[in-house]
């Protein structure tokens, strides 16, 4: 991996801003309450990775995703803002000069290699989303979506994406990319985003901007990622195991259990479990499925570590279960919006994880429907880093019931987490 990383060079060749082809319809947008608790939270990043036939011209390729990017903030709009703190004191989007930042790259590597690898994570990947820090109380002025596209040697490329997560969670951010996707083919948008969000503030109070800490870990150079495949089948055999009620409480049953007995987690240690639960339609009023904008409820479920891996998978289940439901209910829903509106502390801040076990992403998310008129992606990753045994959730290249879990482990730790995960069960 050492070698290869040497070896493959990431160059950014040119890079732009790309605006809307009318301007918004008003000059500054109002944040929710929701959307405030992620202002601390730095860029999240996407990787999509498209293998082109040798007929269509590069030139073309980045012409066409210009002119349908312009065309598709027109809806998308707050994409392409800044944020600024308004007169009250809370942080707003200015709407008026933005855009959205483009970024033309090439990479000293055969996209055909990659594929032959099944994308297996290279240390040069961190490189194919722009990078942008927004981990400072100074973010005010970066773009809230920035963009870099990377030619490969051979016939592929790479669409790199880095959002802020003040702006939008991950069901509006690929609502968002499936649209551009559209609009690249030629379709008119059928469904335009919704983005009223005074239903989500009680009052005008100002929000403090504070920033997560890091965790050292995560930057260890020693750091391996896997993808696992837990097909249709298995997923069956754990539901009937564990009784549960869902394929994903399931299938992060048996990961958090194998997960934390492959990290060797002293028995008495609290172990958590964490989560991000869609709330749109438990808000009051109900939002629209087309809500673009953050809607999602935290929460976090504990057990100590020798009751979780002696217990049956039945127990993991229920804890996860149970934090599902009541992370949903309207009153948590109403007490977050009102946490978060008088409060002025972070409050990722205080989650304190030594040995959590988070649940990002999601297997229903659209991620290969966004189909630019070259055919779907060959392959789609987030581009950061994830957390230390963390579960990376994503639906499969063929649209089938399988669910995709990545992670990343020291070497030894992933080595015996290989072996504790149901049988069958398929690193890719």
């Amino acid at each position: 991996m050492a070698e290869e990383a040497a070896e493959t060079i990431v160059k950014v060749r040119t890079m732009c801003m790309v605006k809307p082809t009318i301007p918004p319809p008003t000059q500054t947008m109002f944040l929710s309450n929701l959307d405030l608790f992620w202002i601390g939270v730095d860029k999240v990043q996407s990787l999509f990775f498209y293998k082109l036939s040798p007929l269509i011209e590069y030139p073309s390729v980045i012409q066409g995703l210009k002119k349908s990017l312009s065309s598709i903030l027109v809806y998308f709009y707050p994409l392409a803002g800044r944020l600024i703190t308004g007169e009250s004191g809370r942080t707003e989007v200015d709407l008026t000069d933005g855009g959205v930042v483009f970024k033309e790259a090439s990479a000293s590597v055969q996209f055909e290699d990659m594929e032959k690898d099944g994308f297996r994570r290279k240390p040069f990947f961190e490189k194919l989303a722009p990078e942008v820090d927004l981990s400072t109380n100074e973010n005010h002025s970066k773009p809230l979506l920035s963009i870099q596209v990377t030619a490969f040697e051979g016939s592929g490329i790479c669409i790199g994406t880095t959002v802020h997560h003040v702006v939008a969670d991950g069901n509006s951010f690929h609502y968002f990319m499936k649209s551009w996707a559209e609009c690249s083919r030629g379709h008119p948008i059928a469904k335009p985003p919704q983005h009223d969000r005074t239903s989500q503030h009680k009052n005008t109070s100002g929000f403090e901007n504070e920033v997560k800490t890091e965790d050292p870990l995560q930057k260890r150079s020693d750091l391996i990622y896997s993808t696992f495949c837990f097909t249709e089948e298995i997923i069956q055999e754990l539901k009937q195991q564990s009784r549960a009620s869902s394929s994903f409480v399931a299938v992060a049953a048996q990961f958090w259990r194998c997960v934390i007995r492959a990290r060797e987690i002293p028995q008495e240690e609290a172990v958590f479990f964490g989560l991000l639960a869609d709330c749109r339609r438990r808000v009051k009023p109900p939002l629209l499925p087309t809500y673009f904008g953050n809607c999602v409820s935290p929460g976090s479920a504990q057990t100590r570590a020798h009751t979780l891996i002696n217990a049956d998978i039945s127990f993991a289940a229920d804890v996860i279960q149970q934090l599902i439901s009541s992370y949903t209910e309207e009153a948590h829903i109403n007490h977050l919006i009102d946490w978060v509106e008088s409060c002025n502390r972070h409050l990722l801040r205080e989650a304190g994880w030594k040995y959590g076990t988070g649940a990002v992403s999601s297997p229903r998310f659209p991620l290969y429907d966004t189909d630019h008129g070259w055919g779907k992606p060959a392959d789609v990753q987030r581009g950061d880093d994830c957390d230390i045994g963390s579960m990376v959730l994503s639906p499969p290249k063929d649209g089938g019931k399988s669910i995709m879990v990545s992670t990343c482990l020291p070497q030894h730790q992933m080595d015996l987490l290989h072996r504790l995960l149901f049988p069958g069960t398929l690193e890719i």
